[in-house]
């Protein structure tokens, strides 16, 4: 039976973009995080690429990793994601990009 008209369209998937190495304790700690909060994400490994580590750079302004965007939002780094949730803006900001989210998400590299 389908859903009433009032009820709308079921929320857009949301995913998070987690770059990331392997070597990097706080990359596994944003992503147990995550996974905690119940956020979807894709991660992009930056050893060994090249293309991955330029295109997180241009994206966020900094080097280090992890690098943490929900939706198309900025979220920075571990303590970042951290402080985000401890201070309970997390909701808000998953609202906000769902409401943003008009296409299936692409990374800049899946663009190509």
């Amino acid at each position: 039976m389908p859903l009433p008209d009032s009820l709308g369209a079921p929320p857009a998937p949301l995913h998070a973009v987690v770059y990331l190495s392997a070597f990097c304790p706080y990359c596994h700690f944003a992503k147990r995080l995550l996974k905690q909060q119940g956020i979807q994400f894709i991660e992009l490994s930056v050893d060994f690429n090249a293309a991955a580590r330029h295109e997180m750079e241009l994206r966020s302004g900094r080097e280090t990793v992890p690098q943490i965007f929900i939706g198309q939002t900025h979220v920075g780094g571990y303590d970042d994601l951290a402080a985000l949730v401890a201070a309970g803006g997390l909701p808000g900001l998953l609202e906000k990009e769902r409401q943003n989210v008009k296409t299936p998400f692409k990374t800049p590299l899946e663009n190509d």
